[in-house]
């Protein structure tokens, strides 16, 4: 289920220490950078000092802060986005203040606030002078009333700035060819691109830039930094940390201002964490702020002060302070709706620059991973506790864009073995696919994403409201995306055969309630084919990223297994002030002379009516329509300290909803197929036999009321049907429960 796994992307982060600078990974030549290169360098490092004209400046920054999980196959989905406005004060003495004026957020599930992971300030005031300062692991804010000491600096470390008079003893260049131009009013800026890389013959510790840097070519003032640092000669990692990756990239891009100053225009720092023997995904946070209003040098320094000033050594720490609640509460000139700042990014945007595993480039390399953590881990009544594991191994240079994947398993309980083989070769924008083995589906109908089981509630909760079946498949496929992700295609073909299992268990192994029979199914064999196009595959209603998405599908069985189905889904989210709207529509039909059971769509508590019972209707055609507003009050707006973590604002408000769902069968095949959901008839219990599921006779209808919590995290209300007298019965979940 999505929500546990959004608490391990944020668990992962914090525990393998994202924010840290860590040890460098990559070679670099040991070439000389050639002439016209070298010029251009010495040229940009005199024009990085700090100008004796720039004393300060104050501008107000907006921020978002959003947690979210990058799939195995590249698919991004929003957990929480935070948004923060913020006033900043610096000048040249070093002097940094960071005033928290505006906070809102929006959750999908229970999470703590990545205010807790920057608990001081976050902004970068200035790319110039020999050093920069990088934020440390030990940031702590000073508590109040404390006046802040030299000692204060341990939040940040110094960082050779790579375009330092001492650079040539800890840098290598390459690069530095004008490849793109940029308009800043009526000016043309031609921008050269250098590709900096620390040196791997030095002696002693220091923190590095790793990345790329882009320069005006015509004035040689620097534009962008991209990449992230890097401690040499750093003390070995934990074994916990050294089992997986995690790092902290950042993109910093200057605007010129007053003609003179190149300035902070637009900053974005990425925690990126992996953790391979629980599958590829990655855990991530990404803070993107965007600068404007800079009034430069707004204050003024007397003589003595200015003579003292070090462009090279921070005097203070980054100070990060709040507004009062009711200031916080009270602002509302927002200059971007939540979750507008991070669009059109992506996790991927870093591949290039990142840890060795996540190149395409490179010599060969085996991993010891599992494509998703349930290979690694999951429970389910039918297969009880399954444990996996599994290799995975890029041939890169030696046959370039080809993996080849085995995992492969054990379900303790029911007594079998699972797995899969797969060999994928991926050439820009294309991938195809060959992958067979064996593996436990579940057939419910019309789910979000990330909803592949839950094992939490199974488990703890003796809740396991899906149907399995065991399929054997091998299949080849081709998948093709066009834009920034903007849409998927994928067509698949291949041969399959279905096989029913019990239930191992009745109830969970830590006590409950009955677990309900997982349904029957038609066994045999057929070729399939498929087709699939996915348009805006990262927006979904169920996730905190705004946006509008559709999906159409298409399957066909061939064999002794027959059908045909086909499946139209249209989401949107559009928050607008302190509201959010959010509304999904699935349309679907299956057809066949003989529908096989395991093909019909199921509707109930679990599967979109939270009025009903858990699959108590059936059908070969079905709709389901889910719309909901949410209002988000101006009270209780400032995140919650709990010891050294921030949890996110209490932020009370109202949700109402409505959930509607039809299913239909209007064919003998369709009912009949109903009837096979169930055990099979004792004729001589006939007269006492029931269905187990039926169609919804017309459209069934519930609604939800309530109110939500930590940002629309939590929800606390009722339900109850409207097609029919019906009493209200009450509900608290959490997440985005329609």
């Amino acid at each position: 289920m999505r929500i546990p796994s959004f608490l391990v992307a944020s668990a992962a982060l914090l525990i393998l220490g994202a924010p840290d600078p860590v040890a460098a990974q990559t070679d670099t030549t040991k070439a000389t950078a050639p002439r016209a290169l070298r010029d251009l360098l010495a040229d940009a490092s005199k024009r990085n000092v700090l100008p004796t004209s720039l004393i300060s400046f104050r501008a107000n920054v907006e921020t978002e802060i959003s947690v979210l999980l990058r799939r195995e196959e590249g698919t991004e989905a929003v957990a929480a986005v935070e948004q923060v406005a913020s006033t900043l004060k610096w000048n040249r003495t070093g002097f940094y203040d960071q005033r928290i004026v505006g906070y809102r957020a929006q959750q999908t599930g229970p999470n703590i606030s990545m205010l807790s992971v920057f608990q001081t300030g976050w902004l970068n005031p200035v790319l110039y002078g020999n050093r920069l300062r990088v934020r440390s692991g030990s940031s702590r804010r000073t508590p109040p009333g404390r006046p802040s000491t030299r000692n204060d600096v341990a939040d940040t470390l110094p960082a050779i700035h790579p375009l330092a008079v001492d650079r040539d003893q800890y840098y290598r260049y390459s690069g530095g060819d004008t490849i793109v131009t940029v308009r800043a009013g009526d000016r043309v800026i031609p921008i050269a691109h250098v590709r900096v890389q620390p040196r791997t013959d030095l002696k002693g510790s220091a923190v590095l830039f790793d990345g790329e840097m882009d320069l005006d070519a015509s004035r040689g003032t620097l534009v962008r930094l991209r990449g992230y640092f890097v401690r040499t000669n750093a003390p070995r990692r934990g074994l916990v940390a050294s089992l997986g990756d995690a790092v902290a990239f950042v993109e910093y891009e200057n605007g010129e201002r007053n003609g003179e100053y190149w300035l902070p225009a637009k900053q974005r720092i990425e925690l990126q964490a992996t953790f391979p023997g629980l599958g590829d995904g990655r855990a991530v946070i990404r803070i993107v702020s965007r600068f404007s209003q800079l009034d430069v040098n707004d204050t003024v320094l007397d003589a003595r002060t200015l003579a003292a000033a070090d462009s090279l050594r921070a005097l203070s720490r980054r100070r990060l302070s709040f507004a009062s609640p009711d200031s916080l509460g009270r602002f509302g000139t927002w200059q971007a709706n939540v979750g507008d700042l991070s669009l059109g990014m992506h996790a991927d945007d870093f591949n290039d620059i990142g840890p060795d595993r996540w190149r395409s480039t490179g010599a060969p390399r085996i991993d010891y991973t599992v494509p998703r953590a349930s290979d690694a881990f999951h429970f389910n009544r039918v297969e009880g506790v399954y444990t996996g594991t599994g290799l995975k191994w890029s041939m890169r240079d030696l046959a370039p864009g080809v993996v080849v994947r085995a995992n492969a398993g054990w379900a303790w309980s029911e007594g079998t073995a699972r797995g899969r083989l797969s060999v994928e070769r991926k050439r820009g924008n294309t991938a195809l696919e060959l992958r067979g083995g064996r593996s436990l589906d579940n057939t419910n109908d019309f789910r979000v994403p990330l909803d592949s089981g839950n094992t939490l509630g199974a488990l703890f909760a003796s809740q396991d409201p899906y149907d399995y079946v065991d399929r054997r498949s091998a299949t080849v496929a081709a998948v093709r995306t066009t834009g920034a992700r903007r849409l998927l295609t994928r067509v698949e073909f291949g041969v399959a055969d279905d096989r029913y299992r019990p239930a191992s268990y009745v109830r969970s192994p830590l006590g409950g309630d009955a677990y309900r029979e997982n349904r029957r199914i038609d066994e045999g064999s057929y070729l399939r084919s498929a087709a699939l196009i996915e348009w805006h595959p990262d927006f979904s209603a169920e996730f905190a990223k705004p946006g509008v998405g559709a999906r159409l599908s298409y399957e066909r069985g061939d064999g002794t297994l027959q059908w045909q189905r086909a499946e139209v889904r249209a989401t949107a989210r559009k928050p607008f002030g302190p509201f959010v709207a959010l509304a999904r529509g699935d349309v679907g039909a299956v057809f066949g002379s003989r529908i096989p059971p395991q093909q019909l769509f199921e509707l109930g508590k679990f599967q979109n009516l939270p009025g009903y019972e858990d699959k108590e209707f059936a059908g070969s055609r079905a709709a389901v329509l889910r719309a909901s507003l949410q209002y988000t009050s101006p009270y209780l707006r400032q995140p919650i300290r709990a010891g050294r973590f921030f949890l996110p604002a209490f932020a009370p408000g109202l949700s109402v909803g409505v959930q509607s769902g039809w299913a239909d069968a209007v064919t003998d095949a369709a009912r009949t197929s109903i009837d096979r959901l169930g055990a099979p008839i004792d004729s001589t219990l006939l007269a006492q036999w029931a269905p187990v599921a039926r169609p919804t006779d017309g459209i069934r209808a519930s609604v939800t009321a309530g109110l939500r919590f930590f940002s629309g995290g939590v929800f606390v209300g009722a339900t109850r049907k409207v097609d029919q007298a019906s009493p209200w019965k009450a509900l608290i979940t959490f997440g985005q429960q329609w």
